[in-house]
């Protein structure tokens, strides 16, 4: 059961591998008030250890935003169903919400909210050791188009690679400016980034030949409307992951 959200709702200005099966991947991206990282943090920590005494279940991961605006946090955390989102808070939440009153949301400018499902026809095998993620939000024009290029480059790769680069998601509704899709690339440490890696179009390429892929790859750019990408650190710190 994933209830955090049921805290982040208080707030008073706002009033996955092939065999996995698909889940719901809950965003909170806050923006921390100028020169109140540390007070946000330790009213964070605080409330974390609080759920942690008073036995809670669920688990999450706090995510620093490293380029861009700055004072950007991202709390992310897993549904099975959306039938979760009935169930009122456990024992902990209750317990411990006064700290999130008092510690935590006086140090938070704003706050947006969204949703996605897994794909995991698409995505690796899950994994737990990672601390920096890459990011890319896409934004399309024509999703059937989108949704046929990216299926089958993806298993081009997994097919030469033996598993998927990342992790896909499918956003569920949002405003006019929300992404449609986006993909999570995992690194063990910021020095993975310095790795070379062979990119999905290059292993395309290398299978298929130049003409399939170049035809592939424009049919991908006239299906998308825009694209942008960041780079996330993990806070272990914030965060409580599943052992």
């Amino acid at each position: 059961m994933k209830r955090l959200f049921v805290l982040f709702l208080l707030i008073p200005f706002l009033g996955v591998g092939q065999e996995q099966e698909t889940r719901i991947l809950q965003m909170f991206e806050l923006k921390i008030k100028m020169n109140q990282g540390q007070k946000f943090s330790e009213g964070m920590k605080k409330w974390k250890d609080c759920y942690i005494e008073n036995k809670g279940v669920d688990t999450w991961n706090v995510w620093n935003r490293v380029q861009g605006e700055s004072g950007v946090v991202a709390v992310t955390f897993y549904m099975d169903k959306f039938a979760e989102m009935d169930e009122g808070p456990e024992e902990a939440d209750t317990a411990c919400q006064e700290i999130f009153r008092t510690d935590v949301f006086p140090y938070v400018e704003s706050m947006q909210r969204n949703m996605a499902t897994t794909m995991p026809e698409l995505s690796r095998a899950p994994s737990t050791d990672n601390q920096v993620v890459w990011v890319t939000f896409f934004s399309t024009k024509n999703s059937t188009d989108f949704n046929e290029v990216v299926k089958e480059v993806s298993s081009t790769y997994r097919e030469v690679k033996g598993e998927p680069l990342g992790y896909w998601y499918d956003f569920v509704g949002g405003g006019p400016d929300a992404p449609d899709y986006m993909v999570s690339l995992p690194y063990k440490n910021y020095a993975g980034l310095d790795a070379e890696w062979d990119g999905p179009w290059d292993i395309y390429e290398e299978k298929h030949g130049k003409d399939k892929m170049t035809k592939m790859r424009t049919k991908f750019r006239e299906a998308l409307k825009d694209s942008w990408a960041y780079m996330y650190k993990l806070n272990d710190d914030l965060s409580n992951r599943s052992q």
